[in-house]
């Protein structure tokens, strides 16, 4: 299973299936790696 990632400002998740370069971003703001 892949990395899940957190929005602080709005909630949404999202599960990185294949990875690359750069950051996830949402709201304007990078994503947080949940644990």
């Amino acid at each position: 299973m892949g990395k899940r990632y957190h929005c602080e400002k709005c909630g949404s998740e999202m599960i990185v299936t294949k990875g690359g370069e750069g950051t996830i971003q949402c709201c304007g703001q990078p994503m947080t790696l949940k644990k």
